[in-house]
């Protein structure tokens, strides 16, 4: 990018920070609690402060101060709760707010850069402009252009976001990028918190230098948690809060005011040493004599600096805030949301060639072990005997429980983790839960379908299945494929209760083996005790069971010693099956939308 290039768009962005309003967020009276069974521990002992526009504000504390659980109360990530108590005020330009106005005018970075990794740094701005702005697709080519111009990420602006099976971008541009897709509504105040963490001296450097610049250059009021800054980065400070058990001991001015404070106090900052890790050094709570310090830091804290900041309270600015441009309170219509999402699944699927292949590479190499077990199993012409009935049977079964855990396992694993994307992307109002799911939800069905697809074209011809018509060997495939989607269906339903992928796999188990036990095979479904058999009909594998069963075993001039179908007593036909099975996977996904949507709150 040549220098001209860079100086016009800076000139641009000044013009429209002098047309923007200032904004100052002002906390009053803040008291947080959180309670469990044992006690109740107060995390924030009313506090007030301010965050003024136009300045670099940082939240300084060592680890349990508090400063994370005030930033999320500021950007109304935290609310009244059984087992939360949350009391006082927060303003924006002496206003109160909600967390859906706060959207429109600021926008919170979490320490977890969450991206998705098969995408590219450009990808995922597109992606969000494409939701969260107006105008053609010009024109929202020149706003990712514009994002990737101030945050100078244009030599990987085409380089995978990266993770566990793709190489990707650097700690310090996944930062960048996590800032870009906030920063694509152009907010007025921006949140983060640990924007630092993990990144060497030199980048966090580089990522605190961007955010002062962009206070300072368009009017913007920017407030960050950080642990232990170097002494470059501590320099650039306009604002300093320190915290220690959930007070200030110190508010205002960065810089050296801090250490002359400290001074005055008795409190000496000694020579060449790096402010930060001094004021850390008495601040934490791993040292005796610090816990000792405390009171004597509160008492001084009200003595000479609680005045000042209620005079800067006082003095905030009181203009009412208007959302000056409808990019911070659009929103795309549901259609638009779920082709988005969709196209983008579809990406993800096409960049992570390996997981797709191996499902069906697994899904190939298990049905041919399969069709070696089972090979010609003789079939209704051929007098079957009634050990050959039930090795069919045994096949059957096992086709129906192939396909089921094909499709439940890959989901019930990936869900969980991609859920903090959603969770990240809807709360930035991006898309609703609707649209999300069912874009989403669209594009798994693929492969869910494609490898019991292949299992069963495998199968059907080694093992000598039933070929009376060819509509029997395409209702085979059917049926397989169609217990594939209530896989994934009980996999969306387990990956949407559990936050976690390994406690969503623990409990697997518990709901799939009680429906495998009552498919119908280990046990004849005329035999079920009343009290408990109604479990049946929530089975998958018994309808699909039952499905393959009357399509296999219906055969004009059958020569079974036995009607394999009064055997296994079945008394719906097969397309009535397929009712069912159709029905339960809607219900499983149903259920799952609905605890998708539910738990959402609780999980961010």
């Amino acid at each position: 990018m040549s220098d001209n290039t860079s100086n016009n768009t800076q000139k641009v962005y000044a013009e429209k920070a002098n047309q923007r309003q200032k904004i100052d967020i002002v906390f009053k009276n803040i008291d947080y609690s959180v309670k469990n069974k044992k006690q109740t521990r107060q995390i924030l002992k009313g506090i007030n402060g301010i965050c003024k526009n136009s300045q670099l504000n940082a939240i300084l504390g060592s680890s349990g101060a508090g400063k994370t659980s005030l930033l999320n109360i500021l950007c109304k990530r935290i609310q009244n709760k059984t087992d939360q108590i949350l009391s006082g005020e927060v303003l924006a330009n002496n206003s109160p707010y909600t967390s859906n106005q706060f959207t429109q005018f600021a926008s919170y970075v979490m320490q977890d850069d969450i991206l998705l990794e098969a995408l590219t740094v450009k990808e995922c701005l597109q992606f969000a402009v494409n939701l969260k702005t107006v105008g053609n697709q010009l024109q929202k080519a020149q706003k990712v252009e514009e994002i990737i111009k101030i945050l100078k990420l244009e030599r990987c602006q085409n380089t995978f976001i990266g993770g566990n099976f793709i190489k990707g971008i650097s700690g310090g541009e996944r930062k960048r990028t996590s800032i870009g897709y906030e920063l694509i509504s152009d907010p007025q105040c921006l949140f983060l918190d640990e924007p630092t963490s993990g990144l060497d001296s030199f980048t966090a450097y580089c990522i605190v230098d961007f955010l002062r610049k962009y206070a300072h250059n368009q009017n913007k009021t920017v407030l960050f948690t950080i642990h232990q800054p170097s002494s470059d980065i501590w320099n650039m400070f306009d604002n300093v809060m320190l915290m220690i058990d959930g007070q200030f001991i110190y508010q205002g001015p960065g810089g050296m005011n801090v250490l002359s404070y400290f001074q005055s106090i008795g409190f000496k900052c000694p020579l060449y040493s790096n402010p930060a890790d001094f004021l850390m050094s008495i601040m934490t709570s791993e040292r005796e004599i610090n816990v000792k310090n405390y009171d004597f830091y509160f008492l001084q804290y009200n003595q000479n600096l609680k005045a000042i900041v209620e005079a800067d309270i006082k003095n905030s600015v009181e203009e009412e805030i208007q959302v000056y441009s409808n990019q911070t309170n659009f929103r795309a219509n549901s259609y638009y949301q779920a082709a988005q999402v969709a196209l983008r699944q579809v990406k993800i699927l096409k960049r992570n060639p390996i997981l797709f292949a191996a499902r069906v590479i697994q899904s190939v190499v298990i049905s041919f072990f399969i069709g070696l077990v089972y090979w010609q199993t003789p079939g209704p012409t051929e007098h079957p005997t009634q050990r050959d009935i039930d090795s069919k049977n045994g096949l059957l079964y096992f086709q129906v429980i192939g396909a089921f855990m094909m499709a439940l396992k890959p989901c019930i694993l990936t869900f969980p983790s991609e859920r903090a994307v959603f969770l990240r992307e809807e709360n930035s109002k991006l898309y609703t839960v609707g649209p999300y799911f069912i874009g989403k939800y669209i594009i798994d069905i693929l492969p869910c379908i494609i490898s019991p697809a292949l299992s069963s074209i495998v199968v059907y011809w080694m093992v000598g299945l039933n070929t009376d018509n060819a509509g029997k060997v395409l209702f085979f495939i059917f049926a397989s494929s169609l217990q594939g989607l209530s896989g994934l269906a009980l996999g969306y339903l387990g990956g949407c209760a559990f936050k976690n992928a390994h406690i969503a796999v623990a409990i697997s188990p518990a709901i799939t083996v009680p429906t495998m036990l009552f498919g119908g095979y280990y046990k004849n479904t005329g035999d079920y005790a009343s009290w408990i058999g109604w479990i049946s009909y929530l089975s998958p594998f018994k309808y699909s069971f039952s499905a393959l069963a009357q399509n296999e075993y219906s055969y004009e001039g059958q020569n079974y010693p036995q009607d394999p179908i009064k055997q296994l007593n079945f008394d719906l036909d097969k397309w009535q099956n397929i009712g069912c099975l159709i029905g339960l996977s809607l219900g499983y996904s149903l259920i799952a939308y609905f605890l998708l949507s539910v738990l959402k709150k609780k999980l961010q």
